[in-house]
C-alpha cells in the first residue's frame, strides 16, 4: 500500500525557519513587514520542504518614505501623524515611513530638510502650506524622488501627485445642507478660517459659491474673527444677538476659535440654538457630536489619504499592495453614524 505524503503546512515552514506562523503568512502572501533576511529564510524553508504552491520569486527591499509635515496645532494634524504610524501595517507593503515635523512658520527649515533627504528616500509625503518657496524647492527635487502632497496641494510645484479630498466640493456639501435647513426661513453664518491654510479657504470658496450660483447671497453672512479670541467670541455673540434669524453656523476649519465657539454653546443660547456644521472628525468633535454641541462633521479621512499617498509612491517603484486602496473622498458624520469604535453603546 502506497503511503500518501503529508501536505506541508505553515507550521512546518515556521518550525523549519525558526519563526512564527504569522511571519510565514506575511512572507508567502507578500504582505510586507518582514526583513529581507527573515524573508529569505522562510522561502528557503518552504523550498526545502517541497511546498506545493507558487512562492514569491523576488525579495523586495523596503521602501524608505519621508513624511515632512509643517507642524500646526490642529486636531487634524495629529490624526495625520497617527495615520502615518500605522500605514505600513494597514497597507501591507514593505515600507518604512520617517516622520519629520517642522514648525509651520519656518519654511526655510522645511525647504532645507526636503533638499537634504530627497536623494536618500524613495518618496516624500508633504503636508505644508502652498508657499512660493516650498513650490520652488519641490520643483527642484521632483527629478530626485517621488513627491506627493497631501491634504493641501502645492500648485505649480511639479509634484507627482496630490492626495486629498476636493475641498470646494466639501464646502458645497455643507452649503447644501445649510440651505436645506433654512429653506423655510433664516440665514447662514460662515466663519472665515485663518489665512495661509489652503484647504479651509477652498471649502469656504465652495460654500459661498453655492449661494452665489443660486442668487441667494442675501441668505449668507460671513464673519471674519479678529486675532484676539475673547474679542472675536464677544463680537460673534453680539452678531448672533442682533441678527436673530441666523439658523446655521458653519466653520470650514476645526481650529481653536471654532472649538471655543462650540464650547460657548453650553452657556450661550444664541449659539446653542443654531445648527452647527464643521470639518474633521477629531476626538473632540466626536465628543461634541455625542453631546449635541455640534450637528454634523465633514471628515477628510486622513487614514485614507496617507494610505493612498504611500500606495502611489509604492506603485511608482513597482510595488503593488494586495489591499485595494480606494480613492479619497469626504464623509459626513452625525451622532448616528460615528465609526463603530467611537460609538457609545
Amino acid at each position: 500500500m502506497t503511503r500518501r505524503l503529508r501536505k506541508t503546512t505553515l507550521e512546518d515552514i515556521a518550525r523549519h525557519a525558526g519563526v512564527g506562523m504569522a511571519t510565514v503568512d506575511r512572507v508567502l502572501n507578500e504582505r510586507g513587514g518582514v526583513s529581507q533576511q527573515t524573508t529569505r529564510r522562510v522561502l528557503e524553508a518552504a523550498k526545502t520542504l517541497g511546498t506545493k504552491r507558487i512562492l514569491p520569486t523576488e525579495i523586495k527591499r523596503r521602501l524608505l518614505i519621508e513624511a515632512v509635515f509643517a507642524r500646526n496645532h490642529s486636531a487634524y494634524y495629529e490624526r495625520l501623524n497617527e495615520a502615518l504610524q500605522t500605514v505600513a501595517e494597514v497597507i501591507g507593503l514593505p515600507v518604512t515611513v520617517y516622520r519629520t515635523h517642522i514648525d509651520v512658520d519656518k519654511p526655510d527649515k522645511l525647504s532645507a530638510h526636503l533638499s537634504t533627504v530627497a536623494g536618500s528616500r524613495d518618496g516624500i509625503i508633504l503636508f505644508a502650506n502652498d508657499l512660493p518657496q516650498t513650490a520652488q524647492v519641490v520643483q527642484q527635487l521632483a527629478d530626485k524622488t517621488t513627491i506627493v502632497t497631501i491634504s493641501t496641494d502645492i500648485t505649480d510645484s511639479g509634484r507627482h501627485s496630490y492626495v486629498g479630498i476636493n475641498n470646494e466640493n466639501a464646502g458645497q456639501a455643507a452649503a447644501k445642507i445649510s440651505e436645506a435647513i433654512c429653506r423655510k426661513g433664516g440665514r447662514v453664518l460662515a466663519v472665515t478660517p485663518e489665512t495661509g491654510v489652503r484647504a479651509p479657504l477652498e471649502r469656504l470658496v465652495g460654500f459661498t459659491r453655492f449661494f452665489e450660483e443660486r442668487d441667494a447671497e442675501d441668505r449668507l453672512l460671513v464673519f471674519t474673527p479678529p486675532s484676539n479670541m475673547p474679542v472675536a467670541l464677544s463680537q460673534l455673540i453680539q452678531l448672533l444677538t442682533d441678527e436673530d434669524d441666523i439658523r446655521v453656523l458653519y466653520s470650514p476649519f476645526n481650529d481653536a476659535f471654532a472649538e471655543r465657539v462650540i464650547e460657548a454653546g453650553m452657556q450661550e443660547q444664541v449659539i446653542r440654538s443654531l445648527a452647527k456644521i464643521t470639518h474633521d472628525l477629531s476626538p473632540h468633535a466626536i465628543s461634541n457630536l455625542r453631546s449635541g454641541l455640534i450637528d454634523m462633521v465633514i471628515d477628510s479621512n486622513p487614514m485614507q489619504q496617507v494610505s493612498k499617498a504611500v500606495d502611489f509612491i509604492a506603485r511608482e517603484h513597482g510595488y503593488v499592495s494586495r489591499k485595494t486602496v480606494a480613492d479619497v473622498d469626504f464623509q459626513l458624520y452625525t451622532s448616528e453614524n460615528l465609526p463603530r469604535a467611537d460609538r457609545a453603546d
